[in-house]
């Protein structure tokens, strides 16, 4: 999935694919719920959980893989990667969505790119230039179930308390009937430290240049994650007195908004953050955080 010819980022690519390694071998989720910025529902205090199929008995089906992308090369749009969700856990996450103020509803659907693209660098070692391929699931132990933001992506406040509700499925386990066992969760949060397609361009006339906005928004939001990440008012704070810097590295924020989320996961479990790996490249920056 790296291209070195690309906007790709080999110091991200290793980093997601050791935290893989750990993930798989040692963590051993269950379920692993995903907030990606590519999923935003269709209201404002609406949370949709996907499921690739609603009905009865369909309880843990492979998810298909959503190509919302454009202009790629034409091998991405056939990558593969093989994961399957849970329907018992995707209703428990919608119902207690909705007994914490949500308006929240199953929806019918398979996993974006912002999904299945930093995982399948985390949990596979195959891609679609790879002779064999291998059958069946590429986590055969662990459900992956999407879980969208709002349709406003201005609204730091109620993203914020989305991670606090979500933090109950990494800190309590969940007896499943049809197991015969407790599972146990984690929830990773998928965005970007900066996010600016508009001056992609410039990426590739000038190859290794650094927007000017790049590194510094990159260093506010590190701050702000590692030093006080538990304070819903510092990202208000970027969002009224650094708007400036903001909207040039996020023209649209929902690429900022999953750290948010995350923030609010860490409010509650007031966990430390760690600053896994960061760089920043043209318009792009590659933050990569721990909570807790």
């Amino acid at each position: 999935m790296y291209d070195s010819d690309s906007t790709g980022n080999l110091g991200a690519w290793k980093t997601i694919k050791e935290l893989g390694r750990v993930i798989k071998n040692e963590s051993k989720p269950d379920y692993i719920i995903v907030v990606s910025a590519h999923w935003q529902s269709g209201g404002q205090n609406m949370i949709e959980v996907g499921a690739p199929d609603l009905r009865e008995g369909h309880q843990e089906l492979e998810s298909p893989l959503i190509y919302d992308f454009h202009g790629f090369p034409r091998h991405m749009y056939s990558e593969q990667f093989h994961t399957k969700n849970s329907l018992p856990m995707a209703r428990e996450i919608t119902k207690h969505l909705q007994s914490n103020g949500f308006q929240s509803k199953l929806t019918k659907r398979g996993i974006d790119h912002g999904v299945w693209v930093p995982l399948k660098v985390a949990f596979t070692d195959y891609n679609s230039f790879s002779e064999k391929q291998p059958n069946g699931l590429d986590l055969p132990e662990t459900s992956l179930i999407q879980v969208s933001l709002t349709s406003n992506e201005n609204d730091f406040s109620t993203h914020y308390k989305l991670g606090q509700v979500l933090n109950h499925f990494r800190e309590n386990m969940f007896w499943d009937e049809g197991q015969q066992k407790y599972l146990k969760g984690l929830v990773i949060c998928s965005g970007m430290s900066v996010h600016n397609l508009r001056d992609l361009g410039v990426m590739f006339r000038n190859p290794g240049s650094v927007m000017p906005y790049t590194k510094p928004f990159n260093d506010l939001l590190t701050k702000t994650l590692v030093s006080s990440p538990n304070n819903l008012q510092d990202f208000l704070d970027i969002q009224q007195n650094q708007s400036q810097l903001l909207r040039l590295a996020h023209p649209t924020v929902e690429h900022l908004v999953p750290a948010i989320v995350a923030a609010g996961i860490n409010n509650v479990s007031s966990g430390k953050v760690q600053e896994l790996y960061n760089d920043e490249n043209g318009s792009l920056g590659w933050g990569i955080y721990q909570f807790g």
